[in-house]
């Protein structure tokens, strides 16, 4: 009888891939600023059907910060360039809201654990000359694991998807004891549901 019931639960999960591309900026706050970068993401995710409308997507994104710079002192002007590349492992609860057979509503949360692969700093000084560092070096202080809660809202028309929403970094990316940095942005993007 287990088998027949694991056969007839397998039957009937239905799996979406969904392949989307996002504008999503980001701010890094320190205690004390922050700072705003520009943010492009594309990813790949499958959303199982659970149960009547309730589904979870998993999947991954490959995104990307980056900020340019300029600041003059002293008749001197200085140049900085900053880039950040990070997969991202979005796993967001949701719940389809069927408007008509091919538009729905579909509103989303759930954790994302995000790994940063690289981050530097280039800078250009008219008195030093150039400059570069490395974010996750051997002398830094900074977390390369952030996790964060997402939450948003999916409009599906047909194979088509407008999505947008939020992202809280809940982890210090400092490990430093006397200074917090957290990360924290909005994205809306453009999917493909296969």
């Amino acid at each position: 009888m287990a088998l027949v019931a694991a056969m007839f639960v397998a039957g009937n999960v239905q799996a979406q891939s969904t392949l989307y591309a996002t504008y999503a900026p980001e701010t890094f706050v320190a205690s004390s600023n922050s700072t705003n970068y520009q943010g492009f993401s594309i990813g790949f995710s499958q959303n199982i059907d659970l149960y009547k409308g309730l589904g979870v997507a998993a999947g991954a994104q490959f995104r990307m910060n980056t900020r340019s710079a300029t600041q003059t002192l002293w008749g001197f002007t200085g140049k900085t360039k900053e880039t950040q590349i990070l997969v991202d492992v979005p796993i967001l609860f949701n719940y389809k809201i069927a408007v008509n057979r091919d538009l729905a509503i579909v509103p989303f949360v759930g954790p994302m654990p995000s790994l940063a692969l690289t981050g530097t700093t280039k800078g250009v000084d008219p008195i030093f000359g150039e400059t570069s560092s490395n974010w996750y070096g051997d002398n830094s202080n900074r977390n390369r694991f952030n996790l964060y809660v997402v939450l948003g809202a999916d409009v599906k028309y047909s194979n088509f998807n407008l999505f947008g929403g939020y992202r809280f970094g809940l982890l210090d990316l400092d490990k430093s004891d006397n200074y917090t940095l957290k990360a924290n942005g909005f994205f809306v993007g453009l999917g493909y549901t296969f």
